[in-house]
């Protein structure tokens, strides 16, 4: 069985999530170290084919769907996820666990990881948009986080976050997935605007510290890549005033966007006020260069299309090595 860590709110430093971890590991060591049982491969093993999609509301298209509604939603993306067929899912704006695992089930070896439980940062009740991740690859570990208080800031919701084992005999070897959900763009004043800015900035920083965390500490020597996507509500194409795309480049991620054109990476529809844009990433690292391509389904499933790319499954000598 994979150890499984689900957190609704952690007010300790990352520090201590990871001594958690490393901790939880000793006490269960044959969970890094279990080798008395073949593990799964998903089809087509030697590729990983990895999707990050914001299903819009899922299901319902809207935050107080009708039955009517969410059953219309559903069958769509159902449909899509299943012409689809991906590896990995790396999902948004998920309304709960039995909404994304009913969609995980209909994919033979598909199997959630984890749906986070963040609140409304203007309510405090339970958000029904939440990041999520799916995965045909056995599950290691776990978890939801949230964006600590620092500098000032309190950026809303958090991460998704798991370790995925890899095929293959000897020493374990992982990837490192997470889905992320940053600051919208909405705002009433230049002030409000320029918070959303410093927000996305904060929320990166603090993933890029968790992710040397889990790399140099918790999974020492055995993360072999990392994948970071989501809906990041940002882009290269100046845009905005953030700085996520070059905080991700500077700490030697891959951007799967890079050297695609402008119109063929417009994730999200647009409206009767905006133009369609690039909104939603995938990074990786340690897993070469991939390139993203959208999947241009059906408006019946989402305002954002899926992005989607497609990585060698790591050998042996690239452990350590992300």
């Amino acid at each position: 069985m994979p150890l499984m860590f689900y957190a609704v709110k952690i007010t300790a430093p990352r520090q201590c999530l990871a001594v958690l971890l490393w901790l939880a590991f000793l006490v269960v060591p044959g969970v890094l170290y279990a080798e008395d049982a073949p593990l799964p491969t998903p089809e087509g093993a030697g590729e990983l084919k990895v999707i990050s999609w914001n299903i819009e509301w899922y299901p319902g298209k809207k935050n107080f769907a009708r039955a009517k509604e969410m059953q219309k939603q559903r069958e769509a993306v159902t449909a899509a996820i299943k012409e689809i067929n991906p590896d990995i899912i790396l999902a948004q704006e998920i309304r709960d666990w039995e909404s994304f695992a009913e969609l995980c089930e209909t994919l033979p070896g598909m199997r959630p990881a984890v749906v986070s439980a963040f609140p409304s940062r203007r309510t405090g009740e339970y958000w029904r948009q939440q990041t999520a991740i799916g995965s045909k690859l056995p599950v290691t570990a776990a978890w939801s986080q949230p964006w600590n208080e620092q500098n000032g800031l309190q950026p809303p919701r958090g991460f998704s976050a798991a370790v995925l084992r890899l095929p293959g005999k000897g020493a374990p070897r992982y990837l490192l997935v997470y889905s992320l959900h940053l600051k919208s763009n909405l705002s009433n004043s230049e002030g409000e605007t320029l918070l959303n800015f410093r927000d996305r900035d904060e929320s990166i920083r603090q993933l890029l510290e968790h992710i040397r965390t889990m790399e140099e500490t918790v999974f020492k020597g055995s993360i072999v890549g990392v994948i970071v996507g989501g809906d990041l509500n940002t882009n290269q194409d100046g845009q905005f005033g953030d700085n996520v795309i070059k905080l991700m480049k500077d700490a030697g991620f891959h951007h799967s966007w890079s050297g695609v054109p402008r119109e063929q990476r417009q994730t999200w529809r647009g409206g009767d006020q905006f133009e369609p844009v690039t909104f939603d990433h995938i990074f990786t690292k340690g897993l070469g260069r991939p390139r993203a391509h959208i999947l241009d389904l059906s408006e019946e499933t989402s305002d954002h299309r899926p992005v989607e790319i497609t990585i060698p499954i790591p050998s042996v000598e690239s452990a350590g090595n992300s």
